[in-house]
C-alpha cells in the first residue's frame, strides 16, 4: 500500500473561505465600507455588497477593498479601508500535516484614523483586529479547519501595527496559523 502524504488540495480556496466567514461580522463589514468615525452606526452592508468588496482579479483595483494577495493596490490616495489575507507561511508536521499562517493586511487612510465603538473613540485598526478575532480565532471555519491565533500552534501567530508609510495610510497586520490535514483521496 502507497503511503498517504498532505497534497494541499484545500490551499487555493482557504483565503476566500476566510473572507466569507469575515462578511458573517457586519460591523467588519461596515469599518471596511464606511470610510467615516460613526461607520459603526451606519447600515448594515447586504450580501451583495459586501461581496463587491472582493476585488476578482479583474478591475482596478481602486474600486475594491478585500485582496486575496499581498500585491499592493495602486498606490493610495484616497482615505479608504482595505485588507489583504493571503498565505504567509507553510511548515511541515510529518507526511500527513502542515501548519499553514495566514497574514491579514489593514490598511486605512490616515484621515479615517479612529471610530465610534460602544461611544468610545477608538483606533479603526484596534477594532478591525477585534472584530476578526471574534470570528475567526478558535472558529472552525468551512474547509479551514479552526484558525487560531495561537502560539502553541505556531510562532509566527502574532499582531503587529505600523505597516504603511504611516504618513497617508498605516495599519496592522494579523497572522493566524491552522493545521491542514489533506491527502490525495481526501482521507486523513
Amino acid at each position: 500500500m502507497k503511503a498517504k502524504w498532505n497534497k494541499f488540495l484545500s490551499m487555493p480556496y482557504i483565503p476566500f473561505r476566510i473572507v466569507m466567514a469575515l462578511l458573517e461580522n457586519d460591523n467588519f463589514c461596515k469599518l471596511l465600507y464606511y470610510n467615516t468615525p460613526d461607520a459603526l452606526s451606519k447600515p448594515n452592508l447586504t450580501m451583495a455588497q459586501k461581496r463587491a468588496l472582493i476585488w476578482d482579479g479583474e478591475d482596478d483595483m481602486e474600486n475594491y477593498n478585500i485582496f486575496l494577495t499581498n500585491v499592493q493596490p495602486n498606490e493610495e490616495v484616497q482615505n479608504r479601508t482595505l485588507m489583504k489575507v493571503y498565505r504567509y507561511n507553510s511548515e511541515p508536521k510529518n507526511q500527513l500535516g502542515a501548519t499553514v499562517c495566514y497574514r491579514f493586511d489593514i490598511l486605512f487612510g490616515s484621515k479615517i484614523p479612529l471610530v465610534k465603538y460602544n461611544g468610545i473613540t477608538c483606533n479603526r485598526g484596534d477594532v478591525m483586529e477585534m472584530e476578526i478575532m471574534k470570528s475567526l480565532n478558535g472558529e472552525d471555519v468551512a474547509g479551514v479547519g479552526y484558525l487560531q491565533y495561537n502560539d502553541e500552534l505556531t510562532s509566527l501567530c502574532g499582531s503587529q501595527v505600523g505597516i504603511g508609510n504611516n504618513y497617508t495610510f498605516t495599519g496592522l497586520s494579523i497572522i493566524f496559523g491552522t493545521y491542514i490535514l489533506d491527502t490525495e483521496n481526501g482521507e486523513c
